[in-house]
């Protein structure tokens, strides 16, 4: 039968065996993970149904400061019309379902002869009935009242404390209360617009969440605007109730409310876990939903028991079941480790044991036999391409050598010059180049840098530096020497390279220099007695590129004592190893420095390549770097 011959079967239930114990454990996790998510999903619902709610009240408050404020215009535009300033408060109250009152509070003897004028509409709490009347007296001072004092303090508008409206509206209310100024900035009254605290809590009961859930909103000074239960508006304060439980979080949460934080925190009523999720209103006010966590839990925590007494109850059964097979499982394993030890130990020939299945057990020992016969032959060509790898490197140790030697290390002992040069090949073998030639009182030079690296740019390294020295011997031009090498380099050139080049000739009587450069980096012109800069030249193509290209030269005149500093992009193009380059701002602020004057141009080379070996560091040089300095 396939479940008696099949290995993969009978290692299952082994494993089984194993994960048993464990299983025991995961399960217990995955119920206080589950209970984890389920807390924090309902913590994200009462976020999101706060957010909601705090939106939409928002829009109300909004709406009646929108309303308060149209109407200070209309205030303020027939200020002397007692009659209209009465007909501007009816309106308030009429055009906005939630404002149960307005009123507009001019400043004392505003009108002469009466310290007290506040036209006031408001509706009647048993009728229903749009009413007016004067809302100030010796009886009702308004001049004291904070909806009257803070934004005259102020003169910002103001959402006042809740407060029972002695007077006016005879109930449980806040006021927002906006103020007016004449043209120079002075507040002469103020217009409010009164919310019952019955409207705001019908509101916030709707609230529920959860079946014991509640909500509270609080005023900017920690005053119940809307509270979950019957709690006295009119003299309890969030900070007063927390003082009466037994967790201090409570009053935590009190603080950060006040405060306009917005969280989330669990606390202890008593034995009940709950969690508050609370935010702030942009008036100053503050929300929270307040949650009991038995609500959350009760029916996840009926299924992960029932979970947990089924899965323990399989588990014992499964552990039963594999526990007599270990042993039978295990014997054949035991074999093939030992050969494996004996392989690992060098014994690529070791005997393995016989096996006559043919399931999971025979496929290893095929895979084990192939392997020795895989380590034998893969030996044997570790030793061959080591080989071939050492006759490699001497061979291009050889090349490195012979490149070494071609270029020019006799730097002339004349007076009238000084020279000095230096390459640093980013492989074996590199693509840089220069040269140099004194024919007929004339100092030749040159630069140039091979498109890509290895031996493929070294041999047209060779071929260029050849060339430049043999034009020069010479005497040609400039020009001449550029537009030869071009045509010589791009004749048959199937590998598309070419070389940037810059070709110079000094006149060592007069001191006149003819210049050509091919596509290479610009060089530094280094006066005596000046700033250095680089020399702008005429933009020439690349060497190689297009035969029959015309090149052209141009002249520049040099001072006893003028250097000249010629470079390849190694130099400029060096990278940290965060990418930053070196780059040409950098090279002219080096060579800038007064001591670098003072240099000769064995100095100069040395210089400039410490500096650049200095701002890589330890990154790997990505380009063969070459550094050619020259004194006249």
């Amino acid at each position: 039968m396939w479940f008696s011959k099949s290995f993969s079967t009978r290692l299952s239930l082994n494993v089984l065996l194993i994960v048993t114990i464990f299983f025991i454990v995961v399960l217990g996790i995955v119920a206080v993970s589950s209970h984890l998510l389920i807390s924090e999903e309902a913590t994200r619902s009462a976020s999101n149904i706060l957010k909601a709610n705090i939106l939409d009240i928002e829009k109300t408050l909004q709406t009646v400061e929108s309303t308060v404020k149209d109407a200070s215009w209309l205030a303020k535009e027939n200020k002397d019309s007692e009659k209209y300033l009465y007909h501007i408060t009816q309106r308030v109250v009429e055009e906005n379902s939630n404002i149960i009152g307005s009123a507009i509070a001019f400043d004392s003897c505003y009108f002469k002869g009466r310290h007290f004028f506040s036209p006031y509409s408001y509706e009647d709490p048993e009728t229903g009935e749009l009413k007016s009347k004067e809302l100030g007296s010796d009886e009702n001072d308004y001049f004291s009242q904070e909806w009257y004092v803070e934004p005259k303090k102020s003169g910002k508008p103001h959402w006042s404390e809740p407060y029972f409206d002695t007077g006016g509206g005879e109930q449980m209310m806040t006021t927002y209360s906006y103020p007016i100024k004449d043209s120079a900035g002075i507040i002469y009254a103020i217009i409010t617009a009164d919310i019952s605290l019955d409207w705001l809590s019908k509101k916030i009961d709707q609230i529920h969440p959860y079946e014991h859930s509640f909500t509270t909103l609080l005023s900017a000074s920690g005053k119940y605007l809307s509270a979950g239960w019957q709690a006295n508006l009119a003299s309890e304060t969030a900070f007063s109730y927390a003082e009466t439980l037994d967790d201090p979080r409570v009053l935590e949460i009190s603080k950060n409310m006040v405060a306009g934080d917005s969280g989330t925190m669990r606390y202890w009523v008593g034995s009940k876990l709950s969690f508050a999720v609370y935010g702030p209103l942009s008036n100053g006010w503050s929300m929270a939903i307040n949650c009991e966590y038995r609500d959350v839990l009760e029916r996840s925590s009926q299924m992960h028991m029932m979970l947990i007494i089924v899965g323990l109850v399989g588990l014992l059964i499964m552990f039963i079941m594999c526990y007599f097979k270990i042993r039978q499982l295990t014997q054949p394993l035991k074999d093939f480790s030992a050969s494996a030890l004996n392989i690992a130990k060098g014994d690529f020939n070791a005997k393995l044991p016989e096996v006559k299945s043919k399931d999971e057990i025979l496929q290893l020992h095929d895979s084990l036999a192939y392997m020795q016969q895989s380590i034998v032959t893969y030996l044997e060509q570790i030793e061959t391409a080591t080989s071939a790898k050492k006759r490699m490197e001497t061979q291009l140790y050889i090349g490195q050598k012979i490149q070494e030697g071609m270029l020019p290390k006799n730097f002339p002992n004349d007076s009238r010059c000084s020279l000095n040069a230096k390459v640093i090949p980013a492989k074996e073998v590199g693509g840089d180049l220069y040269d140099f030639t004194i024919y007929d009182n004339h100092l030749y030079f040159s630069v140039g840098d091979v498109s890509g690296k290895g031996v493929p740019a070294a041999f047209v390294m060779a071929i260029t530096r050849v060339m430049c020295h043999l034009f020069a011997d010479l005497g040609l031009s400039v020009q001449e020497i550029a537009t030869r090498i071009n045509n010589s380099i791009a004749k048959n050139n199937d590998a598309n390279m070419f070389v940037t080049l810059f070709v110079g000739c000094i006149n060592l009587e007069t001191r006149q220099m003819e210049y050509c450069n091919a596509g290479h980096n610009p060089i530094i012109v280094i006066p005596p007695d000046e700033n250095p800069y680089y020399l702008k030249a005429i933009p020439n193509m690349a060497v190689g590129v297009w035969s029959g290209f015309e090149y052209k030269s141009e002249n520049l005149d040099l001072r006893p004592g003028t250097k000249l500093l010629l470079y390849t992009d190694g130099v400029n193009e060096a990278e940290k190893a965060d990418k930053e380059q070196f780059g040409e701002e950098r090279l002219l602020q080096l060579v800038s420095k007064p001591e670098f004057k003072n240099l000769n141009s064995d100095e100069m080379v040395s210089a400039v390549h410490n500096a650049v070996i200095d701002f890589a560091g330890d990154n790997e040089q990505n380009d063969d770097i070459t550094i050619f300095a020259i004194t006249i």
